[in-house]
């Protein structure tokens, strides 16, 4: 009985207050951002230049020296697959061969320096 009231009483709890994800929705270069991992994840798109920022959840910039990713968007109802290389301090950046939208829907999987794998996702 205490169970059923216990997971009763959780549900209650979830439904009242929804997931609140740790990141702003709009990061600091005016883009959209997630959480992945350790990681706040920003995506800057620029016509057809995609910038991706990097910090931690400190909000403090995080090299991305050594890292490759890659973002792939669904676009005017296509799929692109846009390869990422280091672009600047804390950000890697990729060119599409279409424009991007100022919030396109997708995912970004970024390596490493060290070989671990995050992905961000963008609805």
């Amino acid at each position: 009985m205490q169970m059923k009231f216990l997971a009763a009483a959780t549900a209650l709890v979830m439904a009242l207050f929804p997931a609140h994800a740790h990141a702003p929705k709009i990061g600091i270069h005016g883009g959209p951002q997630v959480d992945a991992g350790s990681f706040h994840v920003e995506i800057v798109p620029q016509g057809t230049v995609l910038q991706v920022y990097f910090r931690d959840h400190s909000d403090k910039v995080v090299s991305t020296q050594g890292w490759k990713g890659i973002a792939i968007f669904t676009i005017n109802g296509k799929v692109q697959r846009i390869t990422l290389s280091p672009g600047g301090d804390n950000q890697l950046k990729g060119v599409s061969a279409v424009e991007i939208p100022a919030e396109p829907k997708g995912a970004v999987q970024v390596t490493t320096s060290s070989g671990n794998t995050v992905q961000a996702k963008f609805d």
